[in-house]
C-alpha cells in the first residue's frame, strides 16, 4: 500500500483499533487491487476518491451508474470500462466501493453479488433507509464471510482515532460535538457516525435519540444522545469539519478532539480524504474490519432514530428498540429538488 510516510505512520498506530477479522480472506493479489465503482455520479463521493487512488495500491478497474452514460464519463477518467449492469463486475474485481447516497434504498439489491462472492464491500453512507434493508445487508456479509467499511471520513482521521483510543475506560460526565451540515440524510449522519466511533463504540452504546430543529434539510439543528449513564449533544451548523469534547472528572473543562482539513498538498487530501481509501485497502488485503457487523448495525440503528425523532415523534426521544423494522426514512432531498436520481433507480429497481 503507498502512502505518504507521515500519514501511513499516523495510521498503522491505531491499527490495533481494528475489529477482528469476520474471517480469513482468500490471499489478496500481491499487486494493485482491482476495484469496481457503483454510483459514481449523483451526489458520490468517488468525485472526491477516484483522484487520491494514486496514494493507494488499489486501482479503479469497472464502474456502473444508473445513468450509463456517467459510467461512461466517468471511467474516461481512470481508464476503467463502464459496464451495462450493476453485477457485470463479478469475477472481474477485487474489491467493490459504492460511492453515492441516493441508491441507499437499493443497496441490498446492488451489494448482493459482491457480498456473495465474499468480496470486501465499501458502502457509503448512509448505508440503508430501514433497519430491515440494514439487517438483509449484514446477514448476507456474515453469511458469506465478505468484510464491509460503511464509512464517514469524519470517523476515519487522525483526530478521532485519538477520541476512540483515549476514551475507553474513562467515566464520561458529557459530551459536545459538532459537525458540518446541510441536510441531516447526506451530512448529518457524518456527525451521528463521528459521536458513535468515539463513544458508543468506547463502551458507551447509545440508547436514544432526540432530533430538535425547524427541519431535517437545513442547518441549524441540535441531537441529544442518551447513553448508559450520560447524554451528549451533536451541534449540527454550516461552516463546520467535526469536533467532539468530552468531558470526565478529570479532563471536567472538556477533552477537545478537532478534526484538521489540512494545509496544502498533500495534507488537505491525507488528513480527511485518504484514510477512508487506506482504511478499506487494509480492509481488503487484510480481512480485518475497522468496525464489526454489530457496530454498523448500531450506527445505523442510531441513524434511523434520530430520523424518526424529528419526522415523527415533534423531537422528542426516540429509543433504538423503538425504530420499527420497516420504517423507512426518506431519500429524495427537499433541498436538491430537481434531482432525478432516485427517479432513475425506482424506475429499474421498483420504490424501495
Amino acid at each position: 500500500m503507498i502512502m505518504p510516510a507521515f500519514s501511513r505512520r499516523r495510521f498503522l498506530q491505531h491499527a490495533p483499533l481494528l475489529a477482528a477479522s469476520p474471517a480469513p480472506l482468500a490471499p489478496a493479489p500481491a499487486g494493485p487491487l482491482r476495484v469496481g465503482c457503483l454510483n459514481v455520479h449523483a451526489y458520490s463521493h468517488l468525485s472526491l476518491w477516484a483522484p487520491l487512488f494514486s496514494l493507494t495500491g488499489m486501482r479503479i478497474t469497472h464502474c456502473w451508474d444508473i445513468e450509463p452514460d456517467q459510467a461512461e464519463a466517468f471511467a474516461k477518467t481512470c481508464g476503467a470500462a463502464a459496464v451495462r449492469n450493476f453485477d457485470d463486475m463479478a469475477g472481474k474485481v477485487d474489491a467493490v466501493i459504492s460511492g453515492g447516497y441516493y441508491n441507499c434504498p437499493w443497496n441490498h439489491l446492488l451489494h448482493q453479488p459482491y457480498l456473495e462472492a465474499g468480496l470486501p464491500n465499501l458502502i457509503n453512507r448512509p448505508f440503508a433507509n430501514s433497519l430491515s434493508k440494514a439487517k438483509r445487508i449484514l446477514d448476507l456479509a456474515r453469511r458469506h464471510h465478505a468484510p464491509i467499511l460503511v464509512p464517514s471520513a469524519h470517523e476515519h482521521n487522525e483526530a478521532i482515532a485519538r477520541a476512540r483510543a483515549w476514551t475507553p475506560g474513562k467515566k464520561i460526565l458529557c459530551y459536545t460535538a459538532t459537525n458540518s451540515f446541510d441536510d441531516y440524510a447526506t451530512h448529518g449522519v457524518h456527525g451521528v457516525y463521528l459521536v458513535c466511533r468515539a463513544v458508543a463504540e468506547a463502551g458507551h452504546p447509545v440508547v436514544s435519540v432526540a432530533y430538535q430543529a425547524k427541519n431535517w434539510h437545513s442547518p441549524p439543528g441540535v441531537l441529544t444522545f442518551e447513553h448508559d449513564s450520560f447524554r451528549g449533544t451533536l451541534h449540527q451548523v454550516a461552516g463546520s469539519w467535526g469536533t467532539i469534547q468530552i468531558h470526565t472528572p478529570e479532563e471536567y473543562g472538556g477533552r477537545p478532539f478537532l478534526i484538521q482539513p489540512g494545509t496544502g498538498y498533500p495534507y488537505n487530501k491525507t488528513e480527511v480524504w485518504a484514510p477512508t481509501l487506506w482504511a478499506f485497502e487494509h480492509l481488503a488485503r487484510q480481512g480485518e474490519m475497522p468496525q464489526s457487523y454489530d457496530q454498523i448495525l448500531h450506527k445505523t440503528q442510531v441513524f434511523l432514530a434520530g430520523f424518526r425523532s424529528i419526522l415523527t415523534n415533534d423531537g422528542r426521544p426516540v429509543r433504538l428498540d423503538q425504530v420499527p423494522e420497516d420504517w423507512e426514512c426518506p431519500v429524495d432531498l427537499p433541498n436538491h429538488p430537481d434531482d432525478q436520481t432516485t427517479a432513475l433507480f425506482r424506475k429499474k429497481f421498483g420504490r424501495f
